[in-house]
């Protein structure tokens, strides 16, 4: 998965994040498609967990400083991120590496975790709480 302009939501520290995302997306795919994906799949998820902790937490402290109305129902979807980056971190602590594709279906699970978060929340929810912060941040609480 490439950046594009279109991910963008216009909050410069939110759309770092994204780009850094969707850049782990594309290393992730080249590697399934080269079959060595076993060598990076830990180090996606590991990622994914501290994006989890850092940058949705950061997204959330936004909504609350500004009072985003939308708040509970962007907090459920993080939330269930969160839920979906744990059950893969789990099945990667369980992964039988006897199993000889094992690590290659656990990236393309994870592949299409990270793809359904972008589609769905990023080109979605996101882009809504970005018009939001630029109204609220540059033309204050009127």
């Amino acid at each position: 998965m490439e950046w594009f302009d279109n991910l963008a939501v216009g909050i410069y520290a939110i759309d770092e994040q994204h780009k850094t995302l969707t850049g782990r997306i594309k290393v992730l795919v080249a590697a399934i498609k080269n079959n060595v994906c076993k060598y990076i799949i830990e180090d996606v998820i590991n990622f994914l967990e501290g994006y989890s902790a850092v940058c949705l937490s950061a997204e959330e402290r936004y909504m609350q400083i500004f009072r985003y109305p939308g708040y509970n129902l962007h907090k459920e979807q993080h939330d269930s991120f969160i839920a979906d980056v744990h059950q893969l971190k789990k099945e990667l602590l369980n992964l039988d590496s006897s199993e000889e594709h094992a690590s290659y279906y656990l990236s393309v699970e994870t592949n299409r975790v990270m793809v359904d978060w972008t589609r769905n929340h990023i080109l979605n929810a996101d882009k809504t709480l970005g018009a939001f912060l630029r109204v609220k941040m540059f033309f204050g609480n009127k």
